[in-house]
C-alpha cells in the first residue's frame, strides 16, 4: 500500500508538474506577445547586402577576385572601383521611400596620440531617393576610386607636415527605407551601413562591412481594445500556475507528512519490542497455513504473551508486517500508514 500510494502521488505531481510547465510556457508567450494582435497578422522580410571590389594596377592588371588576394601594394595601385548591393524582399506589398548615401574620406592618424590630423571627405553624393511600391527593393552601384591620386595626397600631406601617420581611405553607403505595409497597418524601416576601409602607406589589406543575410517577422501590433483580453489572458495563466504550484506543494507535504508520521510511530513500535521481535528477509508459504488478520499490535501482543512466541518482522524496505506462526497458524498484523492519524 505505501508503494502504491507512492506511485499515485508520484503520477499526481508528474501530471500537475507538466500542466505548470504548460502554463508557464503559455504565460511567458503571451506575456513577449503582449503588443502583438491576437490575429497575428504578419510581415516576413529578407535581407540581403553586401560589399566588395575590384582593383586595376598601374601596369593595367585587373584583380577581380578579393577573395583569393588580399594584400595589395598601394603604389602599384590605380583606381579601386567599390560596388555594393543591396536587397530586401518582404512577404506581402509595401510602400514608401528608400534614400542612399555615399561618401569617400581620406583620413590620416598621427603614429605618436593617434590623433587625427587629416580628414578629407573628397566625395559626397548626392542622396538618391527611390520610390518603393511592391515587395522588393533591389538597389546596386558602383563607385570608381582615384586610389592612386588620394595615396599621393596622402604621402604630400605626411612629408609636408613631417608627421607619421597610419592612414586610410574610407568608402561608405548608408540605405535608409521606410515603406508602409496594410496588413500589419505600421510602418518597416531599416537602416544599415556598408563600408570598405583601404590602408594607406605600403602594403593594403582591404576590410569590408560583414556581408548581411538575415529574416525577420514584423507582427501586427495589438489594437488598444484587444488589449483587455490579452490582460486577462496572462491575469488567467499566472492565476494558473500558482494553483498548480499550491497544489505541488500540498502534495508533497502530504507525502512528507505521513511518510514522517509513520516512520516515527514504526520506530517506537520496534523499539519497544526490540527484545522480543525476529526479523526475516522474506515472507513464508503461507499457502498452507491458517491465517488469522488482527485488528491492532495489542492483540498480535495479547497473543504473543498467552503462546509464549516472539513476533516476526518482515524487513523488505522496511515493509511493516508482524506475525506469530503457532504451528499451522498465523497471527498477523500489517502495520500500514493507514492506521497512522
Amino acid at each position: 500500500m505505501k508503494k502504491e500510494r507512492k506511485i499515485i502521488y508520484g503520477v499526481i505531481i508528474g501530471v500537475l508538474s507538466i500542466l505548470l510547465l504548460l502554463t508557464l510556457y503559455l504565460l511567458f508567450y503571451f506575456f513577449s506577445m503582449r503588443d502583438v494582435s491576437i490575429t497575428k497578422e504578419y510581415v516576413k522580410v529578407n535581407d540581403e547586402d553586401s560589399i566588395n571590389f575590384t582593383i586595376k594596377l598601374k601596369d593595367n592588371n585587373y584583380i577581380t577576385d578579393a577573395s583569393k588576394v588580399t594584400t595589395y601594394v598601394t603604389d602599384m595601385i590605380d583606381y579601386v572601383n567599390v560596388y555594393y548591393d543591396f536587397k530586401s524582399v518582404f512577404s506581402d506589398e509595401v510602400k514608401g521611400k528608400v534614400t542612399v548615401n555615399a561618401s569617400a574620406t581620406l583620413i590620416g592618424n598621427s603614429v605618436s596620440d593617434n590623433t587625427t590630423v587629416l580628414y578629407n571627405e573628397f566625395y559626397t553624393a548626392e542622396e538618391a531617393t527611390y520610390t518603393v511600391d511592391g515587395s522588393i527593393i533591389n538597389l546596386a552601384d558602383t563607385y570608381k576610386l582615384d586610389f592612386d591620386k588620394q595615396n599621393k595626397t596622402y604621402k604630400s600631406f605626411a612629408e609636408v607636415n613631417n608627421i607619421g601617420m597610419n592612414g586610410y581611405i574610407r568608402y561608405e553607403v548608408t540605405v535608409n527605407y521606410k515603406v508602409y505595409n496594410d496588413l500589419i497597418n505600421d510602418y518597416i524601416s531599416k537602416t544599415t551601413k556598408l563600408y570598405a576601409n583601404m590602408p594607406l602607406g605600403g602594403s593594403t589589406q582591404i576590410e569590408l562591412s560583414d556581408k548581411v543575410k538575415d529574416s525577420k517577422m514584423l507582427y501586427k501590433k495589438m489594437p488598444e481594445e484587444q488589449k483587455p483580453l490579452h490582460l486577462v489572458i496572462c491575469l488567467e495563466l499566472f492565476g494558473a500556475s500558482v494553483l498548480f504550484v499550491i497544489l505541488i506543494i500540498m502534495v508533497l507535504n502530504q507525502i512528507k507528512t505521513t511518510a514522517s508520521k509513520y516512520e516515527k510511530e514504526l520506530d517506537k513500535l520496534l523499539d519497544k519490542y526490540k527484545r522480543r521481535i525476529v526479523k526475516l528477509r522474506s515472507v513464508p508459504d503461507l499457502s498452507r497455513k491458517n491465517v488469522v488478520l488482527v485488528k491492532s499490535f495489542d492483540d498480535l501482543n495479547n497473543v504473543s504473551k498467552v503462546k509464549n512466541i516472539n513476533f516476526v518482522e518482515i524487513i523488505e524496505n522496511k515493509l511493516s508486517v508482524f506475525y506469530i506462526n503457532d504451528n499451522d497458524t498465523f497471527y498477523v498484523y500489517n502495520f500500514d500508514s493507514k492506521r497512522v492519524k
